[in-house]
């Protein structure tokens, strides 16, 4: 066997019965393609075509399927590219990924298909990085920007800005090649209108990293309630499965308990607290302190309170606890006779929801009321960055466009000022993976599943 730069992966298995993809992609990968896959006219010739055919493995016909190939430079990875598609059986899978192997093909490591996409300038790096967002959205919200980023409109955004530091550069450098063309107010004047355009916009593009990281990871919202109020059934239904143990004996939960879900589009990951309640035990205390914790982070507080019971000092705590500008008071068990007085909860509350978790009663209405407190997106061209590594890049580009501009108004060498547009413009090019490290790209890639 004669080892090859082609690697081979399962790209898209489907279980039993399904249908899966087998991905080649490098200079064999047409040559070990036709050797698996059997059609006429023989895959590759009618280059874009799907072929139907035969798959072979150990010298035998074990499927049939379709097949494709794209030619470098026309194709995903830039490379030779050959996808069999066969029935799902991972036998039948995993026979072709052999096949493969015994022919010259290597194993392909995760996000193999689009880090070579990259390194073969089919795609930039916040272009690659943007289809494991595609991969792993959860939500139609964080789905409508990640495809926003890989259609690169990020890219364009951050290549606008370069091309500003590229101007303000060539203005100053022409005033350095010709030492007696000092640079004149007016152009001083222009490349100070570029530097604010390159500071600002730098620095929206990082104030949306927070909000575009929260939709991705789920908006934060905390139950928290005096004991058997009802937070951990409520819990459950919401999240239509048995998460948290729901017992009538008062303290049951001590800890987070948590799970995600998907309201109007937007997904939520749902916090169940410990009960909020005058206690001497340490660990029941814990328990009530890592509450106070979350209501302080969450996004959204969902204030339970039971309707069938009389006002307490507990639920007076839970009072006290309350931030007003992000609760919303619920008022569960309504299916029994209500005698809580609400006078007490409904001023510190942004608004409040009547339901019965039991029977499920205002549920729909819990959903979006909920859905339409979560923090205002904040984007640009309507995508946000997802990456601490975009907001480090952006940081570095706003701050050195502001010490430019600083040494510009001081009156410091043009030499000085030069050095700082050249690491901003360092900044942006590796936001985009023009300089990038190896051990940088061997992270981002080895968030991807194998095939990708």
């Amino acid at each position: 066997m004669i080892q090859t730069d082609t690697v081979v992966a399962i790209s898209t298995p489907r279980g039993a019965g399904g249908i899966g993809v087998v991905r080649l992609s490098g200079s064999e990968a047409l040559s070990i393609g036709r050797r698996i896959f059997r059609s006429q006219p023989p895959l590759g010739e009618r280059v874009r075509h799907v072929e139907y055919g035969r798959v072979w493995a150990e010298g035998r016909a074990i499927d049939t399927g379709v097949a494709w190939a794209f030619v470098a430079p026309h194709s995903y990875t830039g490379e030779d590219t050959v996808e069999i598609s066969c029935h799902g059986s991972m036998v039948v899978l995993e026979s072709v990924v052999e096949e493969a192997l015994r022919l010259g093909a290597s194993s392909a490591g995760p996000g193999e298909f689009t880090r070579r996409a990259f390194l073969n300038g089919r795609l930039d790096l916040l272009e690659a990085e943007a289809v494991i967002d595609l991969i792993q959205a959860s939500s139609k919200a964080s789905l409508d920007n990640a495809y926003g980023l890989a259609g690169g409109r990020l890219s364009e955004l951050v290549r606008k800005l370069k091309k500003r530091v590229v101007k303000a550069l060539s203005l100053i450098e022409i005033g350095l090649d010709f030492s007696d063309a000092d640079i004149d107010e007016i152009g001083r004047q222009e490349i100070r209108a570029e530097l604010r355009e390159v500071i600002e916009g730098s620095l929206r593009l990082a104030e949306t990293f927070e909000g575009a990281k929260r939709r991705q990871e789920g908006y934060f919202v905390a139950l928290i309630g005096r004991p058997n109020v009802g937070k951990s059934t409520l819990l459950n239904v919401l999240l239509g499965e048995d998460r948290a143990i729901v017992t009538p004996i008062p303290g049951t939960t001590r800890d987070l308990v948590e799970g995600k879900t998907v309201w109007s589009g937007q997904t939520m990951r749902l916090v169940d607290t410990a009960g909020i309640r005058q206690t001497d035990d340490p660990i029941e205390k814990e328990g009530i302190g890592r509450t106070s914790r979350a209501i302080d982070e969450a996004d959204v507080v969902l204030a339970i309170f039971d309707s069938s019971a009389k006002w307490c000092d507990d639920d007076q705590i839970v009072l006290d606890l309350l931030p007003s500008e992000k609760s919303i008071a619920i008022f569960n068990k309504v299916d029994l006779p209500c005698i809580l007085d609400r006078s007490k909860v409904e001023p510190r509350a942004l608004s409040f929801v009547d339901i019965s978790a039991l029977t499920e009663l205002g549920l729909e209405d819990l959903k979006r009321e909920s859905a339409t407190r979560i923090p205002q997106k904040m984007e640009i061209d309507g995508i946000g960055i997802t990456r601490q590594r975009h907001q480090d890049c952006l940081m570095r580009a706003a701050r050195s466009g502001t010490a430019a501009g600083k040494l510009l108004t001081d009156g410091q060498p043009d030499e000085c000022v030069v050095v700082e547009l050249q690491e901003a413009l360092n900044a942006l090019g590796e936001m985009l993976g023009e300089r990038t490290d190896e051990d940088v790209l061997d992270a981002i890639f080895s968030e991807f599943c194998i095939g990708k």
